[in-house]
């Protein structure tokens, strides 16, 4: 009886075991991709997504088999609980994921040694910042809609127009986060 309590505990932990740890893997995954904005994160999570998807799905299997045949199935559903309760959680940080695979967030740095004016940054989607001092950044979250450049137009401190290419092509998928410096070209990328 006391080997049978043991099982049903041994397949309770393994239940719950591989819900946290996917859980956290997966946190651990989309948080490092929204903070640096580095695309091998995304890369990284959405193959770490279909393996865990594979492990799970495995090992509820196994627990659903199990369970009826246990003396204490309830101990062991407790741990199936725990897994069903990773999908809607997986579906939220797929969905996360892919929304951040569609946004550019750049940071507009002015290091030109002057206050520049009416800033637009235009491509797939057009931002505007009043006024930059020299030394502040803005950033900008730019949604990624197909193929296209983003370009920085501006006025110097005369007052004479300007213009920069931020990232000569862009397309769907590529979001990712960088620093472009006016006059000195992207950084990050």
């Amino acid at each position: 009886m006391e080997r049978i309590e043991k099982q049903s505990s041994f397949y309770s932990k393994l239940g719950r075991w591989t819900a946290f740890l996917t859980f956290t893997i997966a946190s651990l995954i989309g948080l490092l991709h929204i903070f640096t904005g580095d695309s091998n994160y995304g890369f990284f999570g959405y193959f770490f997504f279909l393996s865990a998807f594979v492990i799970n799905l495995t090992v509820l299997i196994f627990l659903l088999i199990k369970a009826p045949k246990s003396e204490n199935p309830k101990k062991i559903y407790k741990g199936i609980n725990w897994m069903l309760f990773n999908i809607p959680i997986a579906i939220l940080y797929f969905g996360i994921g892919i929304y951040f695979i569609g946004i550019m967030r750049i940071s507009i740095q002015n290091n030109t040694g002057k206050e520049i004016s009416e800033l637009v940054i235009t491509g797939c989607e057009t931002k505007e910042i009043n006024a930059l001092k020299n030394g502040d950044s803005k950033t900008v979250w730019i949604s990624i809609t197909g193929d296209c450049r983003i370009d920085l137009y501006y006025k110097d401190s005369q007052g004479e127009p300007q213009s920069e290419t931020i990232i000569s092509y862009v397309t769907s998928g590529m979001g990712q986060k960088l620093t472009y410096q006016i006059g000195n070209g992207e950084k990050g990328w």
